[in-house]
C-alpha cells in the first residue's frame, strides 16, 4: 500500500500525491474547515468587529440552530452576547495596555543571570524520585541505539534541571 496523506484540519486520509494533495487543499470542505479551526482562535475584539456588523439570523433566531453553523453570514449572537462580547473585548485591550506600560526588569547581563540560576540549582535536593521513573521494560532490548535506551539513575543524577523564565 502507497503513502497516505492525513489532513488534520479535516480529518481524511486519502493517497498522497501533487495532484491528490493539490485537490484537497483547493476544495471547499478543507477550506471551511481550515477557517473553522483558526476562527476559535480570534481574539475577542476581531469577534466583536465581525459579528456587530453581521445581521441576525432569522433561521437561528425562530428555531435556535442553523445549518451553516460558525460559517453562517448572518450573526447567532443575541444583543446580550454582543454586549459581553464588546465588554471582553475592552478588557483585554485594556489588560494589553496595562502590560505594555508596565516598567521593564533592570538589563541582567548574562554572566549575573548564570550565577544566579546556578546557585539556585546548587541548593536543590538530590532527584531521588526519579528512582520510579527510570524505565525497566525494555532492558531486554541490547541493541536500541543509545538515543532509544531508558536513561540510568546515573544519567538522571547527572542532569541538571533547567529553569525558564
Amino acid at each position: 500500500m502507497g503513502k497516505r496523506y492525513h489532513c488534520d484540519y479535516c480529518d481524511k486520509t486519502f493517497p498522497d500525491s501533487a495532484n491528490n494533495r493539490k485537490k484537497h487543499l483547493q476544495g471547499a470542505f478543507h477550506t471551511r474547515m481550515k477557517r473553522i479551526h483558526y476562527d476559535a482562535f480570534r481574539d475577542a475584539e476581531t469577534v466583536f468587529k465581525v459579528e456587530s456588523v453581521k445581521k441576525p439570523c432569522r433561521r437561528f433566531q425562530q428555531t435556535g440552530e442553523c445549518d451553516y453553523g460558525t460559517t453562517c453570514k448572518f450573526s447567532h449572537l443575541s444583543p446580550a452576547e454582543l454586549a459581553e462580547l464588546a465588554a471582553r473585548a475592552e478588557a483585554e485591550k485594556h489588560a494589553a495596555k496595562q502590560c505594555a506600560s508596565a516598567p521593564l526588569p533592570k538589563s541582567v547581563t548574562v554572566t549575573e543571570w548564570a550565577n544566579k540560576h546556578f546557585k539556585a540549582q546548587e541548593k536543590l535536593p538530590e532527584p531521588f524520585a526519579y528512582k520510579d521513573m527510570i524505565a525497566t521494560q525494555f532492558s531486554f532490548f541490547n541493541n536500541l541505539s543509545i538515543s532509544m535506551r531508558a536513561p540510568t539513575l546515573d544519567d538522571l543524577l547527572a542532569c541538571r534541571p533547567n529553569h525558564w523564565g
